[in-house]
């Protein structure tokens, strides 16, 4: 059996520490990740392996050689990227393969892995085991018999239904290898691995229970550094040749690495300082990196997962708070607080929350490198920029540096901009106020895949970019059509005297402008935080909002009109449809949601034309409504989320939501996207069935009282 190693991924999100150093020479308590594998393959009597390299493959050459513990070693080299298994393919000497990542640190056992592959005759075999948090990882569904039936690639919390992580450990046989495509980009968890399950390929998962860490960032590192030293019943580890002064501290998992050197009253905990860096008095270092060559002057400080790149030079008493990474050879002046990254290329952490909400920009600067990140990982052609915020120039410009041509929509509201995208053809939109909003103009959410590919766009800020930024356009024309829109939806005498309560000035305005109050009824709407969703005050009673959604619907089906739905809609809106002879779908991603889901004032518009044509009040087209409960909490979880849902909620699954029924009452659950947290949605006759309901899911997430936001 041949033995491949994949070493050829840059490790961005270990820079700077993989800046100038492949990930897998990175050492982990005095062994680098891949001389920790090769260790391993000597114990399960492999004599020969093929390295495939890409990212500073002659450093891996010039450190490895041709043999490393008596390990014959191979280097296959690509020119340009090919994917887990088109690397695989070029390496291949035509029989089955065992794959192993060469940046991963674990205790497995590869003679045991390759005999359970034989005995039950699988085509491919996929070492896995449980994870934290598993939303960079590929995910898998098993059966009772070990046969893999699913497959989730780096999903988000929100569709983390399963923690078992693919390891990126297999065993393929040899007449799988032979169908990958030779010189052609081709990925194992993609492209490979789901076509095998689609054919009934026999697809086993072999669990392996021993540790294992993908060395994928700097907390991970820290972390399995830890672990590693504990295993082998040290505190820390001070190398041949560092030193560290009598009144210095070290432990916690702390490593010194050879000719490190760590000066009076210092103290070092679970925190690496790497070869020849050279630190003062007073230092105080938790769970950070030194990189190599660092000189630093007497009280430097730094917070957790703070990164001092290879050959930086330090003044005294700099402080650098948490999370904070500096880029290699960087001066930093006496007493400087280092608050962002200090790179060329950026190091910040970017998160997507709820709603297409990005966090983690600070300033000017990252801005436009978040608009550059957009336009190259997405390869957009033209996108839609609205809103009033400080940064929107800063946004523009990144993007069109990035060749997007960029409709520009100053002040125009978070529904206008995503009406003006659909009509200027643009598959995003981004909107900045108060927060800063990245969505599908179609499906208002952003799918995990290309949140990833923003992320390590962002991260690297490398793309290639063309000598003249793309053009900037007005987009007054398509905000025009907008208003006219709206004012095409209101008819001359609308049956109710309506107000409107709104934290945008645009959406107030228009409102204002365009809106014409009747005699009747007094309404008063008012549009939610995330910019999206209405309620509405009428006689004394809050109408929520999914009974609005119910009225768009009607109004919809009356015209023999069909309607586009998010996935937890109001089930009422089916049937309804229904009885009118019309549909409803539900968004997959791809398929455009109907507007008012979108637009409040689209949403506001539709239900006052409805209302008019039946010439009746909004409490009387409510009182028609079939009588629901809906019932909106967030529920704090503990760690380990996805196991949990996996465990409690085994069966329950519908797609990417978990649905359970339980006396005239139906929910629908799901992970929210920090991993800590689920949102429950109910629908059901009662108050006492939906309660019994929530007490139910709340003991099957927490065993113990509920605890809501």
């Amino acid at each position: 059996m041949q033995t491949i190693i994949l070493a050829g991924g840059e490790g961005t999100r270990l820079r700077p520490l993989t800046s100038e150093t492949p990930k897998p020479l990175i050492k982990i308590a005095g062994k680098s990740a891949v001389e920790r594998l090769l260790l391993q393959l000597k114990a399960a009597g492999v004599h020969q392996a093929t390295l495939c390299t890409c990212f500073e493959a002659e450093k891996l050459r010039e450190e490895l050689g041709g043999q490393r513990f008596g390990i014959k070693l191979r280097y296959c080299r690509e020119e340009y990227p090919l994917g887990t298994a088109g690397c695989v393919r070029a390496a291949w000497n035509g029989d089955d393969v065992t794959v192993l990542s060469g940046d991963g640190v674990s205790g497995f056992d590869y003679r045991a892995i390759a005999e359970f592959h034989e005995k039950n005759r699988a085509d491919l075999t996929i070492v896995c085991r449980e994870a934290d948090d598993p939303r960079e990882y590929g995910l898998m569904t098993v059966d009772k018999d070990g046969r893999v039936t699913g497959f989730l690639e780096k999903p988000g919390y929100d569709g983390c239904l399963t923690n078992l992580a693919n390891t990126g450990a297999y065993v393929i046989s040899k007449g799988i290898v032979s169908r990958i495509p030779e010189g052609e980009f081709t990925d194992f968890a993609k492209d490979v691995f789901p076509r095998l399950l689609s054919e009934g390929k026999r697809i086993f998962a072999y669990r392996d229970e021993s540790f294992w860490y993908d060395i994928g960032d700097i907390p991970s590192l820290l972390l399995c550094q830890r672990d590693i030293l504990l295993r082998e019943g040290k505190d820390s580890l001070i190398e041949k040749g560092a030193s560290m002064a009598k009144s210095a501290e070290i432990c916690g998992g702390s490593v010194l690495e050879q000719g490190a050197a760590v000066g009076e009253r210092s103290r070092v905990i679970s925190s690496l300082i790497c070869e020849n860096a050279c630190i003062a008095a007073n230092a105080d270092i938790s769970e950070a990196v030194i990189c190599k060559n660092v000189t630093a002057g007497e009280g430097l400080i730094m917070k957790r997962f703070s990164v001092l790149g290879e050959g930086c030079v330090v003044g005294s008493d700099v402080t650098l708070t948490e999370g904070v990474r500096v880029a290699p050879r960087t001066k930093i002046p006496d007493g400087s607080i280092v608050r962002t990254d200090i790179s060329e290329t950026g190091f910040s952490e970017l998160t997507f929350s709820e709603g297409g909400e990005v966090r983690g920009i600070r300033g000017a600067q990252e801005l436009l490198r978040f608009g550059t990140a957009v336009g190259s990982a997405l390869k957009l052609s033209s996108i839609a920029l609205g809103g009033s915020g400080d940064g929107m120039e800063a946004l523009a410009l990144g993007l069109r540096s990035a060749g997007t041509e960029v409709y520009y929509l100053y002040g125009a509201s978070f529904g206008e901009t995503v009406y003006c995208a659909r009509k200027l053809d643009c598959g995003y939109c981004m909107f900045t106020e108060d927060a800063l909003y990245l969505v599908s103009s179609a499906s208002l959410e952003l799918d995990r895949a290309s949140e990833r590919k923003v992320s390590q766009a962002f991260r690297r800020s490398d793309a290639d970019l063309p000598d003249r930024p793309a053009a900037l356009i007005n987009g007054a024309a398509a905000s025009n059509l907008y208003l006219r829109h709206l004012r095409s939806m209101l008819p001359k005498r609308p049956q109710i005297n309506a107000d409107l309560r709104t934290e945008s000035v645009r959406e107030a305005r228009i409102f204002s402008d365009i809106f014409r109050s009747g005699e009747g009824e007094a309404v008063t709407f008012t549009v939610a935080s995330d910019r999206r969703t209405v309620s509405a005050l009428t006689e004394g009673s809050v109408i929520p909002y999914e009974n609005l959604l119910i009225l768009c619907c009607k109004s919809y089906f009356r015209q023999r009109k069909s309607v586009v739905l998010p996935q937890r809609a109001p089930l009422s809106c089916d049937s309804i449809a229904g009885e009118c002879k019309s549909s409803v779908l539900r968004s997959d991603g791809r398929r455009g949601l109907s507007m008012f889901c979108a637009d409040p004032l689209e949403l506001i518009f539709e239900i006052c034309s409805y209302l008019s044509e039946r010439w009746i009040s909004l409490a009387a087209a409510v009182a028609e409504l079939p009588e629901v409960i809906y019932t909106k909490k967030v529920i704090d979880t503990p760690e380990g989320l996805p196991k949990i849902m996996s465990e409690s909620f085994s069966g329950t699954r519908a797609g990417s939501d978990i649905i359970m029924e339980n006396g005239g009452a139906k929910a629908l659950i799901r992970p929210m996207k920090s991993g800590r947290a689920v949102s429950l949605y109910i629908e059901s006759v009662s108050q006492e069935a939906a309660s019994e309901l929530s007490e139910d899911i709340v003991r099957r997430l927490i065993g113990r009282g509920e605890q809501t936001n």
